[in-house]
């Protein structure tokens, strides 16, 4: 996949996100009906996080977890992890069995073939499971293509989920996290904690994102 053309799409997102916050710190309205509707619509909220969620796993130049982490005020932080870890769980599966089936041609578009040949070679035998919590646990906040190399490698599907429910758990922390920084910093404003909180993980994302490509 061209990274002109990701980095497009993802700016685009990201500009739209941004100014949307922006909207909600300027006109309080806007939060109070957004609010209102998550609450009288409960199934949208929950189904556009996991759907979010999902995508950002399938197209790993998504930085999904950055809106997961900005949406704490409306859920909860109990609530944000569960579907968080729902989409999780389905698009990493999803990613899983599209790198089993369609091998490096597909995986390729994501990453340079070199250095999937390099993680392919980590991930050892004997210490696999490990070696894919790890890659999960500190790739993901960058660029989630841990389940396509997986999805490479020998190891079962059934390791591999369990890998990613344990690689998923330090998100309960993040998420509680941001629920207190919602609770007595902002002031338990929705729309400045949502905007802080967005903004926050986006910088940690951008810092992350160069780190690796130094």
């Amino acid at each position: 996949m061209n990274k002109k053309y990701i980095f497009a799409i993802v700016s685009i997102l990201f500009f739209f996100f941004g100014l949307s916050i922006i909207l909600l710190v300027i006109n309080p309205s806007y939060t109070d009906n957004i609010v209102r509707f998550t609450r009288e619509h409960k199934f949208y909220g929950p189904l556009f996080l996991v759907l979010w969620r999902i995508l950002g796993i399938v197209v790993p130049a998504i930085p999904a977890g950055v809106v997961s982490f900005a949406v704490v005020p409306l859920f909860g932080w109990q609530l944000t992890y569960v579907y968080t870890l729902i989409g999780i769980l389905i698009g990493t599966s999803t990613s899983f069995w599209l790198a089993r089936k369609f091998r490096e041609p597909l995986v390729a578009k994501f990453l340079p073939l070199q250095k999937i040949h390099k993680l392919e070679d980590s991930l050892s035998h004997k210490k696999r499971f490990a070696a894919i919590v790890a890659l999960r646990l500190f790739t993901v906040p960058v660029m989630d293509f841990s389940s396509y190399i997986a999805g490479l490698t020998k190891i079962s599907f059934a390791k591999f989920f369990l890998a990613t429910i344990i690689a998923s758990i330090p998100d309960i922390g993040i998420f509680y996290f941001g629920e207190e920084l919602y609770k007595r910093v902002f002031g338990k404003s929705i729309a400045i904690a949502v905007a802080m909180l967005f903004f926050l993980a986006l910088g940690y994302f951008l810092f992350r994102r160069r780190s690796s490509l130094k």
